[in-house]
């Protein structure tokens, strides 16, 4: 994950738990065993690491963006859970070849500007038959729409562009051979809850890092228009206007395992 600079914009550790759901399901629907040997890939603040970790598997995290590793060992050290926390991105991972039975990634390893070095990478550290199960914002919900909007104002948002790439599902699986056998996909959402629309605005304005990229720059008209923008768009998403902001974001689960070698 070269983008590391991009998400030490904002402050992730502000979105990550609308996450929280996502990286629990993940780990459930592997499934997890005891005993297992996980890494998370992209951990921000720790998610799926601490899921899996409560799942008595052996865990570690490795992320490339200090400040959210510091935020994922607080909350391991406040639960008491073992995890082996990593600096490190997912196109060069610090470990050796095969030493894990299962590698999870929540919205992480898919903003890898180099998809092919990160599938590469990990098949790499799992072992023959390992799993590797991992998420992305599906094509046409709202997050991929507004990082559509983000790559409109910022095309050098290369690592947005890729991810969105992996919410096509006809592409899943080409980008995922010739390290990874039969590919299942699952649909998912997740809800999102705020007072208003505008309220989910001004939070996404401020936490999210390449919204925050986009409206980088702009000048006070492009800005309200940009505004208008994602407010028209939340609406359209919003299933309960009448309860302020709700929506259930779509989302793909994606699951294969490691070519035997």
């Amino acid at each position: 994950m070269t983008t590391s600079n991009l998400w030490e914009l904002g402050d992730f550790s502000k979105i990550a738990p609308r996450a929280i759901y996502a990286g629990e399901l993940l780990c459930d629907a592997v499934p997890l065993y005891a005993g297992d040997r996980v890494l998370d890939v992209g951990c921000g603040t720790g998610n799926t690491a601490l899921a899996a970790a409560r799942r008595s598997a052996q865990v570690w995290g490795v992320d490339p963006v200090p400040a959210l590793l510091e935020k994922a060992k607080e909350r391991a050290a406040f639960e008491g859970l073992e995890v082996s926390f990593d600096h490190g991105g997912a196109e060069a991972l610090p470990y050796k070849d095969g030493p894990f039975d299962v590698v999870l990634s929540t919205f992480g390893m898919v903003f890898c500007e180099d998809h092919v070095k990160a599938v590469r990478e990990a098949a790499r550290v799992l072992r023959s038959g390992g799993r590797l199960a991992f998420t992305s914002w599906a094509e046409g919900g709202i997050t991929d729409l507004v990082f559509a909007k983000c790559v409109e104002r910022c095309p050098e948002l290369a690592s947005v562009i890729v991810e969105r790439g992996w919410g096509r599902m006809s592409q899943i699986p080409a980008w995922l051979r010739p390290h990874f056998g039969a590919v299942r996909i699952e649909h998912r959402k997740l809800a999102v809850r705020a007072a208003s629309v505008e309220q989910w605005l001004a939070g996404t304005k401020q936490f999210l890092s390449p919204v925050v990229m986009a409206y980088a720059g702009l000048s006070e008209m492009e800005a309200a228009e940009l505004d208008l923008e994602f407010l028209q768009l939340g609406q359209k998403f919003n299933e309960a206007p009448e309860h302020g902001y709700f929506t259930r974001v779509a989302y793909l689960e994606i699951h294969c395992e490691k070519l035997a070698t």
